[in-house]
């Protein structure tokens, strides 16, 4: 095995311990990092960690004893947006890797509504307020247990139901109408998940198809049960012309899936790829 290999069979074993634990005990911090490791199989997390820390104490000189967790909030926000600067990214900014990786996230000060989410929801915890997150159709946002929400991406600004509603249309138009069901709590291993899903967007958009099979493994680590992740595996492996893996994993699927509603295009595929095999 080459190093390089060597290294990320590596932090998929880490990542699969981290996953494992029970949803408190994972650190979504350091979940995100091995995800942002994948490209970069040399990344040292401590200085993330780090940073993290820092932001939090930023904060803390910000408050007295005594104070409200909206005071507390109100200074975090500040800290966060006003003098830091985090934001979103810019339509030319949109699709670079880096918006779904928290190291640079925090060294750019630039990332999608999930990972700033995963930046507010890391410094809010190491000061002891029990925010937790929010997965929209389209949109992420944070809140608290008596049903404040905030969004990150719009510089920790407080949201109404009707400003969820707004979010919901900029993103995915006037198909989808919010209700109360979309403001449940996500885990910790659903917001990974989620991050996961968003740079396999991005891998897939570029043709990267190493890069665009690493992230699926690591979903599938997560949702093991998924049978959709072997079998984008199976279509990534043929992509990259490793047929024979491919013809493997898409039978499987099949025999698994004989009636799903995408059968036929999968054994359309499967043709293709025995065409090609040596």
């Amino acid at each position: 095995m080459i190093p390089g290999e060597a290294a990320r069979a590596a932090n998929h074993a880490r990542f699969a311990r981290l996953v494992a634990r029970p949803e408190p005990d994972i650190d979504l911090a350091l979940g995100a990092l091995m995800i942002a490791a994948e490209d970069r199989p040399d990344l040292e997390f401590d200085p993330t960690l780090a940073a993290l820390d820092v932001l939090a104490d930023r904060v803390r000189l910000r408050l007295d004893r005594g104070d409200s967790t909206d005071l507390e909030i109100a200074r975090l926000h500040d800290v966060l947006y006003r003098e830091w600067g985090f934001r979103p990214p810019n339509a030319a900014e949109y699709h670079a890797t880096g918006n779904s990786q928290l190291d640079r996230v925090i060294e750019r000060r630039i990332g999608l509504p999930i990972t700033l989410s995963i930046v507010e929801l890391e410094v809010a915890w190491r000061l002891g307020i029990a925010m937790h997150g929010i997965g929209l159709p389209g949109h992420f946002i944070v809140g608290m247990s008596d049903g404040t929400l905030y969004d990150p991406a719009g510089g920790g600004r407080e949201l109404t139901r009707d400003d969820c509603q707004a979010l919901l249309r900029r993103s995915l138009g006037e198909r989808i109408l919010f209700h109360s069901g979309m403001l449940r709590p996500v885990g910790r291993r659903e917001i990974l998940a989620r991050v996961l899903r968003n740079l396999r967007s991005v891998y897939l958009a570029k043709r990267d198809w190493p890069a665009a099979l690493a992230i699926v493994e690591l979903l599938e680590v997560i949702e093991p049960t998924d049978p959709e992740h072997p079998r984008d595996r199976g279509l990534l492996l043929g992509r990259m012309g490793r047929f024979t893996e491919a013809i493997g994993l898409l039978g499987r699927y099949l025999a698994e899936r004989p009636d799903g509603t995408d059968a036929a295009d999968v054994k359309q595929v499967i043709g293709i790829f025995r065409g090609r095999r040596n």
